[in-house]
């Protein structure tokens, strides 16, 4: 894709971090983006900020480890844009629980 004005981006994790930069970038490229996120305040302070930054955001709740949340997320940015050319895939779903119990290989086992 050479031109990305006029085109739509979808970025989950887009409260903040890495999903934020990536919307200001795609933002500032004239593409309008539809941010996803799990916390609600921060979802709405980012979709201001970019706005004022003159660039067309809207924003959605999902949560990416419920299918039927990122069902309705793709639903609203449908009825919102009429169409996505960019999905970026950046939230994730911690696991901390299972990472504590992990153990480095010693060798003698």
């Amino acid at each position: 894709m050479q031109d990305l004005k006029g085109k739509v981006a979808f970025i989950t994790g887009g409260a903040s971090g890495i999903g934020y930069s990536m919307a200001e970038a795609f933002g500032r490229e004239g593409m309008a983006v539809m941010i996803a996120d799990i916390e609600k305040a921060p979802l709405e302070a980012a979709v201001a900020s970019l706005r004022e930054r003159q660039i067309r955001a809207e924003g959605v709740l999902a949560d990416v480890a419920s299918r039927d949340s990122v069902r309705r997320a793709a639903d609203m940015t449908m009825d919102v844009y009429d169409g996505v050319h960019v999905v970026c895939n950046n939230a994730g779903v911690g696991a901390a629980d299972r990472w504590a119990r992990w153990r480095p290989a010693t060798g003698t086992g």
